[in-house]
């Protein structure tokens, strides 16, 4: 969930909200720093999620267990990796 939360929130900052409701320069900057100050909350959010996605599936399965918790929303369906042989 955090994972999707945290993407959500990047996308969010990207939407020119200061455009669309016609701010002006000062409002536009604050609206600005808003957006910027969320995008990067989301960043971490979401990347928090998937360092602890790496770390339970590892690096191999990682990309794949992300898609489907972004799907599904589901940390559950994240089933570890199987172990390395020894060497």
């Amino acid at each position: 969930m955090r994972l999707r939360i945290g993407i959500v929130l990047w996308l969010m900052s990207w939407v020119p909200f200061a455009v669309i409701v016609g701010a002006d320069s000062a409002q536009r900057a604050a609206i600005w720093t808003a957006q910027v100050v969320i995008g990067i909350l989301g960043l971490g959010l979401a990347g928090t999620a998937f360092a602890t996605m790496v770390k339970t599936v590892g690096w191999r399965h990682a990309p794949a267990a992300a898609w489907r918790t972004l799907l599904h929303g589901q940390t559950a369906m994240v089933v570890a990796a199987p172990a390395e042989p020894p060497v």
